[in-house]
């Protein structure tokens, strides 16, 4: 709720208190259980994603991405905005409140198109695996290496846009529009790219063996979960900050609803940070093979794998076993004719 933009001593204007200290040390405490998960699951996805196999798989690149973007809220984004909710909620008014208010802003802002711009880049590049997987197979790595670095050059420009709104170099409402147009074209390009992912699949059935129609399934399933996710946690904050000079003119005269709605939503884009781990955890064997052996543990049904392969070749070498045997017999019989 910008309520620092009009302020010409560039101090935030004392508030009356929406909530009282039981209330405040709920929030608190339910922004600092998320952030401290956050901080795990992303560590833990980190560390699978650099310490395996996995980033073979060059899609594995961008879900790295997204994981560094998800750890920047946990360490930065979201400690600065519990910060900035207790002195907001007191009623404090002071320099370092508007700094540390700008900071969490620009952070959220970075952070956030970054998992934007990771969520588009990697929903082109299974379209584009699966419609081209001849050319897709022949892409050169540092072409995924480009898109990377694209993608955080494209956050850090919505990141001096907002700077340049803070010096009053532009309009407030003009990059209102233009977080709305980038984001109305990430979630079309997402939700196309995703049709036509399965428009190809069904094509080719005839095309593909089982087991490898079971994989891209899996795979598009996963990627269509993180996106629908992203777009139920995201979607509510962005728009009642889209809205916020209509629904709450003056912060001073703003009904104490709208500002819980705001924590609210708040906390469900939060949430999106660590859901995501969560869900490479259920949807990619992979990722929880390699998970489970930090930890000393056998992947599950690792054991009974390995017991089965044992078994096969048991059998073999008994049937192997026999064949020598029989053959054996019949030269003795034929010596003996």
């Amino acid at each position: 709720m910008n309520n620092s933009s009009n302020n010409v001593q560039n101090q935030t204007p004392p508030v009356p208190s929406y909530f009282n200290n039981d209330e405040l040390v709920g929030w608190c405490f339910g922004f600092g259980v998320l952030d401290a998960l956050i901080i795990v699951s992303n560590t833990l996805a980190i560390v699978v994603f650099t310490r395996s196999k996995l980033l073979r798989k060059r899609t594995n690149y961008f879900l790295l991405c997204l994981s560094i973007a998800d750890m920047m809220v946990g360490t930065i984004s979201l400690p600065l905005f519990i910060h900035t909710l207790v002195v907001f909620v007191r009623a404090e008014s002071s320099k370092s409140l508007v700094d540390i208010v700008t900071i969490s802003t620009l952070m959220d802002i970075f952070s956030g198109f970054a998992s934007v711009f990771a969520l588009t880049t990697i929903s082109l590049e299974r379209l584009y695996s699966v419609a081209l997987p001849s050319w897709h197979r022949t892409t050169p790595r540092y072409i995924y290496f480009i898109l990377l670095a694209s993608i955080w050059t494209l956050a850090g420009v919505f990141v001096c846009i907002k700077i340049f709104v803070h010096q009053r170099h532009v309009d407030y409402l003009v990059f209102n529009y233009i977080i709305i147009v980038v984001f109305v074209i990430c979630l079309l390009v997402i939700c196309l790219a995703y049709v036509g992912i399965w428009i190809k699949v069904v094509q080719r059935m005839h095309e593909k063996t089982k087991r490898t129609l079971e994989k891209d399934k899996k795979l598009a399933t996963t990627l269509f979960l993180v996106t629908a996710i992203f777009v139920m946690t995201w979607v509510p904050f962005q728009l009642i900050n889209i809205f916020s000079d209509k629904l709450c003119p003056e912060s001073s005269t703003c009904p104490k609803i709208i500002f819980t709605a705001v924590y609210l939503t708040k906390l469900m884009q939060y949430t999106n940070s660590v859901v995501n781990p969560i869900i490479y955890t259920f949807k990619m064997p992979d990722f929880r093979r390699v998970l489970l052996s930090l930890f000393g543990r056998p992947p599950y049904g690792a054991s009974t794998k390995a017991s089965s392969r044992m078994i096969t070749e048991r059998r073999k070498r008994a049937s192997t076993l026999r064949t020598s045997d029989s053959a054996e017999a019949n030269g003795n019989c034929e010596c003996a004719l």
